[in-house]
């Protein structure tokens, strides 16, 4: 009796698990594999420092982009407030069929209501503060309101802030507002 044995015959299971295991097979690399070396005291602390930064100079870059943002809307939500009160004293007066509020702007920088009975408020636009101040009579107390940068859904946008109730409108919602106190005001 001879000691060998017979192999048995290769299945195509065997074949194709020989074939996956040579197109698989992990090549030894070529590279050498790099000593860890410790971090020097100055790189531990740029990585402790980088991060920060980064999120600092994008915090800045952000911060400047509102700003940009602001001093560009500036100018058109100041007009664009005195148009929407414009607006909201024509609809009055053609639902009354008279001319209840006349609303007239005296300079640039200035804006009147008046009420049939001459009762009114004034808006003053201060620039450099970014402030609308409301006043007169029928509103009782000056009312401050300054535009800001308010973020909606990530986008960035301007909206009037009140110094006094801590709450940002947007125009059409500030002009109602101050259209309504005068309408309501006693004669």
């Amino acid at each position: 009796m001879s000691a060998h044995t017979a192999t048995p015959p290769a299945t195509s299971a065997d074949l194709i698990a020989r074939r996956i295991a040579e197109v698989t097979k992990h090549e030894p690399s070529t590279e050498k594999e790099e000593k860890k070396v410790p971090l020097t005291w100055e790189e531990e602390e740029l990585a402790f420092y980088q991060p920060k930064r980064d999120i600092a100079v994008e915090e800045k870059r952000k911060a400047d982009a509102r700003a940009a943002l602001l001093l560009r809307q500036l100018p058109h939500q100041w007009k664009a407030l005195q148009e929407v009160i414009s607006i909201r004293c024509e609809s009055i007066n053609n639902k009354a069929g008279r001319a209840v509020l006349r609303p007239a702007s005296p300079e640039n920088s200035k804006f009147e209501v008046r009420r049939e009975d001459n009762e009114g408020f004034f808006m003053t636009f201060d620039v450099e503060t970014k402030k609308v101040t409301f006043s007169g009579k029928a509103l009782g107390f000056s009312r401050n309101y300054e535009l800001v940068v308010v973020t909606r859904d990530a986008v960035d946008t301007t909206a009037w802030f009140s110094t006094t109730t801590l709450t940002t409108e947007q125009t059409d919602d500030l002009a109602k507002a101050m259209i309504s106190v005068l309408m309501r005001y006693q004669q």
